[in-house]
């Protein structure tokens, strides 16, 4: 038996949930995206953006405010 804890969210997201997740538009997040702060997949110029939410677990803890 593995106890393991699995994440919170498995495999890849689309770009509307991982902005809800970031706390932000998916505009923003696609702007983002392309800027590079977050790593993505996109097959084809028309197909979703897909993200990993390890990604951004880890964006999340490198952007925290820390006093």
């Amino acid at each position: 038996m593995n106890d393991t804890p699995k994440p919170a969210f498995e495999g890849l997201i689309r770009s509307r949930d991982a902005a809800r997740l970031l706390g932000m538009s998916e505009w923003t997040l696609r702007w983002m995206a392309h800027a590079g702060e977050f790593p993505y997949i996109q097959l084809t110029p028309r197909s979703p953006m897909l993200f990993d939410p390890l990604d951004l677990r880890a964006w999340i803890e490198r952007e925290k405010i820390r006093k």
